[in-house]
C-alpha cells in the first residue's frame, strides 16, 4: 500500500555515477534536483522581561503590583526544506519552524507562499510544513533509502546558508549511525558528512549521486573547533516520523521495557561469553513487552530485526525508531547460546510527551533537572492558536500550576484540569522559568 506522503517507486538497483563518470561535473545532477529545494522563513513573537528601575521593582514586589513588565520581540528564522508532494508538503527541521507564528516558503524561482506547520517532532528535529495554496508546478524530490548508504558515498547538500541564496556543496558520507550523547537531539542516529553545512542549510536535503534524498541536513559541530563535520537525519527515519505526523498529528515510539548497559571485556568474562558488542540487560520491567517475551537480566541483546546492536544507546535508538505494536525479532545471548524471540513493542510515552494547552511538553531529563535545580516540564513547541501563544516559548520550563483551590508542582494531570478550566472560560496561573527568571503566566 503506497504512503499518503511519499510515492515509493520500485527501481532496478544501480550504482551511482562518480564525478569522473559524470564528465567531471555534477551540474546535470544539480540541475535535476535543485528545483525541489526551498527556503523557509519563520517569524515568532517572543515576550521578554523589561529591565526596570530597582526602586520600581522593589515597590512592585513589596506591594504585589503584578508581574514584571514585558515587551514583545519579533524573532526571524531562516532555513531550508524540500518538496515531497505536489500537494505542497515540505520536510524541514523542527528547529527551523519551532514556535513560529508565521511561515513563508520561497521556491527557487523566488515565488513566496504562506505555509503552516502540520506538526513536528523535537526528539528527532523533523517537521512537516504545508503550503496553504500550493502551485501546480511543484517538483517533489525522489526519496532514497538511507539504509543502503555506505561510508564513502558521494553526496550533495543544497540549501540557503547564511541567507546567501541557494548553494550547493559536495562531499562524502563520513560515518553512519552517529550518536552524540544527546547534544543535538534526544533521538540520534545521524549520517555524518563533510559536505559543507552552515546556518540556513538546516532542513535542506542531502542527495546521493542518483538524485535521491538520503538525509535532512540538521546540525554541525562548533566550527571554531571542527571544520566540515555535519550531520543529517536519515531519510528513512524522517519519512517514518513525517508519515506519523501526517496521519495522527503526533509521533509514537516503540518501547521494549529493559534497562541495559554497554558490554565490556570484564563483563563478558564474568558471564563466560566471548568479548563483543551488545547491550547487557540489567532490568526487565514487569508487564513490559520484554517480560512477556521472556527476556531476563544478564541476557546480551545483539541484534533487533537484523540491525546489529553495538551498545546500550544503539538498542534504545533502534527500538524507538519502531512503531508501537510492531513485531520485532530480538537476538540475544544467554549462557553463551544465541536465542531469538519475537516481541510486540508497546508505546514509549516518556518520549511521546504530552500535548496540553496547545503546547508539546517533555519531562526534564535527569541532567537538565540537576543543572536547573528543579523538576518540571519543558516546552518544546507552542501552537500559534494556543491560549499561551505569544506568552510561552520553546525552552520555557513549567514548574507549578495554580487554579481555584489547587496549587502544586506541575503534572500533566493538573495541566489537563487547567486546560478544561480555560475551555470553560475560567482561569489559572502557570509558574515558568525562563533564562533563570521565574515568571507567572495568568490565563483568563
Amino acid at each position: 500500500m503506497s504512503s499518503p506522503l511519499f510515492l515509493l517507486l520500485s527501481v532496478v538497483a544501480q550504482i551511482a555515477p562518480t564525478p569522473v563518470e559524470m564528465g567531471a561535473s555534477v551540474a546535470p545532477l544539480v540541475d535535476r534536483v535543485k528545483g525541489s529545494v526551498v527556503t523557509i522563513q519563520s517569524t515568532k513573537v517572543i515576550p521578554r522581561v523589561v529591565n526596570e528601575d530597582p526602586a520600581m521593582q522593589y515597590f512592585r514586589e513589596r506591594f504585589g503590583l503584578g508581574q514584571a513588565p514585558m515587551r514583545k520581540e519579533t524573532q526571524r528564522g531562516l532555513g531550508s526544506g524540500f518538496v515531497v508532494s505536489k500537494a505542497g508538503i515540505i520536510l524541514t527541521n523542527n528547529h527551523v519552524v519551532a514556535g513560529a507564528d508565521e511561515v513563508w516558503v520561497q521556491l527557487p524561482d523566488e515565488r513566496r507562499f504562506e505555509a503552516r506547520v502540520v506538526g513536528s517532532d523535537p526528539s528527532t528535529d523533523v517537521a512537516v510544513v504545508k503550503l496553504n495554496h500550493p502551485p501546480g508546478d511543484l517538483r517533489p524530490v525522489q526519496i532514497g533509502n538511507s539504509e543502503q548508504v555506505r561510508v564513502g558515498d558521494y553526496v550533495l547538500a543544497i540549501g540557503n546558508p547564511l541567507g546567501l541564496g541557494q548553494t550547493v556543496t559536495m562531499g562524502i558520507v563520513s560515518a553512519k549511525n552517529r550518536m552524540l550523547g544527546g547534544r543535538i537531539t534526544q533521538y540520534e542516529d545521524f549520517i555524518q558528512t563533510d559536505a559543507a553545512i552552515n546556518q540556513g542549510n538546516s532542513g535542506g536535503p542531502l542527495f546521493n549521486f542518483k538524485g535521491e534524498v538520503i538525509g535532512i541536513n540538521s546540525a554541525i559541530l562548533n566550527p571554531a573547533i571542527a571544520m566540515n563535520v555535519g550531520f543529517a537525519i536519515p531519510i528513512n527515519l524522517a519519512r517514518q516520523i513525517a508519515e506519523q505526523i501526517q496521519r495522527s498529528g503526533n509521533v509514537a515510539r516503540g518501547y521494549l521495557g529493559v534497562g541495559t548497559e554497554d558490554m565490556t571485556p570484564e563483563k563478558a568474562a564474568r558471564l563466560g561469553v566471548a568479548s563483543g558488542a551488545g547491550a547487557l540487560v540489567n532490568v526487565v520491567n514487569p508487564g513490559s513487552p520484554a517480560a512477556s517475551a521472556g527476556l531476563r537480566s544478564n541476557d546480551i541483546i545483539t541484534d533487533v530485526s537484523g540491525r546489529r546492536i553495538e551498545s546500550s544507546a544503539a538498542l534504545s535508538q533502534v527500538v524507538q525508531s519502531r512503531a508501537p505494536k510492531e513485531v520485532v525479532e530480538v537476538g540475544f545471548l544467554r549462557g553463551g547460546r544465541r536465542n531469538v524471540v519475537k516481541v510486540t513493542l508497546d508505546e514509549n510515552s516518556t518520549l511521546t510527551g504530552a500535548h496540553m494547552l496547545g503546547m508539546q511538553l517533555l519531562p526534564l531529563t535527569a541532567t537538565e533537572a540537576a543543572e536547573l535545580g528543579m523538576q518540571g516540564l519543558k516546552v518544546v513547541s507552542v501552537d500559534q492558536r494556543s491560549p499561551v501563544s505569544g506568552s510561552l516559548q520553546a525552552g520555557d520550563v513549567l514548574t507549578h500550576v495554580v487554579f481555584g483551590q489547587q496549587a502544586g508542582s506541575v503534572t500533566t494531570a493538573l495541566l489537563k484540569q487547567l486546560e478544561q478550566r480555560v475551555a470553560r472560560g475560567l482561569g489559572g496561573q502557570i509558574v515558568i522559568v525562563r533564562d533563570g527568571y521565574q515568571l507567572i503566566l495568568t490565563l483568563r
